[in-house]
């Protein structure tokens, strides 16, 4: 199968090949991907990153043979730097830049990193700060941070090691809900004191306690929790 990388700030990635189809994930700079399927106009891949399957337009494609770039994982919700023609471009928080291209800075601590998308849009699919989805959130806030954790919440729900009990909730860890025997529909990050953050109409942080996540200005409980997960740098 061929190779590809992402050149663009953000490239669609939809469920089915059509321009109508919801858009379920996005690629972000400097991403490698596997074509699995090319139509002409569409093609169907999987990217590297997550093992997670969609479809581009294939005029967004750009053909990749070389798989030992030295990439470095861009922090903060987005980055303004020059490529090596020289222009201005201003990339999404988690794309991977040529090393050539980019001097590294401090990315600070996890909780930093999710502070700082605090108030982003809602996107179904969205991996940025310009749109990001529960689930997109996560995954972006942890990629800064050297962990390629998976794309969707039922996904991300499998992986770490389970915590029991709320008193031993830290900072960083993963909170689940779904309403009983439904599949885990929505996921956030615990940032301690019974408060969570996570995109639900936006990037916020909202109470978080044994029954699920409590909204003040709904004042009432919108998510049930159903687990919680710490996930270790050794992802």
């Amino acid at each position: 199968m061929s190779k590809g990388i992402c050149k663009y700030p953000v490239v669609a990635c939809r469920r089915e090949a059509n321009e109508r189809s919801e858009m379920v994930t996005q690629l972000l700079y400097g991403e490698h991907y596997e074509v699995l399927e090319n139509t002409g106009e569409w093609m169907h891949i999987k990217s590297d990153r997550d093992n997670y399957e969609s479809w581009i337009d294939s005029k967004l494609h750009t053909a990749f043979a070389n798989n030992e770039e030295d990439q470095f994982v861009l922090p903060f919700p987005f980055n303004s730097l020059k490529n090596k023609e020289g222009v201005d471009i201003l990339l999404p928080g988690a794309s991977l830049v040529d090393r050539s291209i980019w001097n590294d800075s401090e990315t600070g601590d996890l909780i930093q990193t999710a502070l700082s998308y605090k108030d982003a849009p809602y996107l179904w699919g969205g991996r940025t700060c310009w749109g990001i989805d529960c689930s997109g959130f996560v995954q972006a806030v942890f990629q800064i941070h050297g962990m390629d954790i998976s794309r969707d919440a039922y996904q991300q729900a499998e992986l770490g090691e389970s915590i029991e009990f709320n008193e031993l909730i830290e900072p960083g860890d993963l909170a689940f809900f779904a309403k009983e025997e439904e599949k885990i529909s929505h996921v956030g990050i615990c940032l301690g004191d019974e408060k969570i953050i996570h995109a639900s109409g936006k990037v916020r942080i909202d109470k978080l306690d044994h029954y699920g996540i409590y909204n003040s200005d709904l004042n009432k409980y919108t998510h049930e929790l159903r687990l919680l997960k710490r996930i270790k740098k050794a992802v």
